[in-house]
């Protein structure tokens, strides 16, 4: 039997809805690194992917990767919340349905790190809110 893990909020001045529940409540996540340094590139590319599966639609996630060594942040198909440190925050403009399936293989990250890692599995936050239902 898992132990009750009390949810956080987090207040975000620089996201439309300003607060995000906590994670867990709606998603469930994993990534990969599946590129790492190689001679002429020097970054990290991460693979995440999320399953909402909840009683409401939304329209704006935050990515939150954590990781053992510093990095930077490079790109992705969303905008940075945080680009730099030990932890990451992006945030994307994806209408979720009720149950639905999201993924992104193009985080790219640099660090000076040759040993770096994800230091847990990624947080996906959701907004829980939906303008066109």
């Amino acid at each position: 039997m898992k132990s009750y893990a009390k949810p956080v909020v987090l207040a975000n001045d620089e996201v439309a809805e300003g607060v995000y529940a906590g994670s867990g409540d709606c998603y469930t996540a994993n990534a990969t690194m599946h590129q790492e340094p190689q001679t002429g590139r020097y970054d990290y590319r991460i693979q995440v992917n999320g399953d909402h599966s909840a009683k409401h639609h939304g329209e704006e996630q935050i990515v939150i990767l954590n990781f053992n060594r510093p990095v930077e942040y490079k790109s992705s198909q969303g905008t940075p919340v945080v680009a730099s440190g030990m932890t990451i925050k992006i945030k994307y403009n994806y209408h979720q349905n009720y149950t639905d399936h999201i993924g992104t293989g193009d985080i790219i990250v640099t660090s000076d790190s040759a040993d770096l890692a994800l230091a847990s599995d990624p947080v996906i936050q959701c907004n829980k809110h939906c303008s066109q239902h």
